[in-house]
């Protein structure tokens, strides 16, 4: 095979591999945040701790049972808007906190789902330690 060939067989080869796809949130605001949260994993894997009277870190869910996705986006909405604190995290995320629930939320733009959203085990000590 001449060198001609082999560049041609390369190239062919290289322009039929697919392009590295980057997972990137495209949220600008909260209420896209707090969507894309809620329609990411973080419902599906953290519902059963938004159930009222749930305890983790032994402060049992006040609010009552989040029933499904649009009503975990309008809880998370709520805790961004007017979280108890919140603060800016390496890698383009942000953190949330919201004391009432033992919630946090951490935005990641870097995510495709823009984030997750749950009551960690730890409660605060969690918020703390994140960097």
């Amino acid at each position: 095979m001449t060198l001609l060939k082999r560049l041609a067989a390369v190239l062919v080869l290289l322009v039929s591999l697919p392009a590295f796809a980057h997972a990137a949130c495209t949220a600008t605001n909260n209420t896209e945040y707090s969507a894309a949260i809620a329609h990411g994993h973080a419902y599906t894997k953290h519902s059963a701790e938004f159930v009222h009277g749930k305890v983790i870190d032994g402060l049992a869910f006040p609010d009552p049972t989040i029933a499904n996705a649009d009503e975990f986006a309008t809880f998370l909405l709520g805790i961004m808007n007017a979280p108890t604190e919140s603060k800016a995290l390496a890698n383009s995320r942000y953190a949330y906190w919201h004391t009432p629930t033992g919630t946090v939320i951490i935005t990641n733009d870097n995510a495709n789902d823009c984030g997750t959203a749950f009551r960690p085990l730890t409660g605060k000590t969690y918020y703390d330690n994140l960097s």
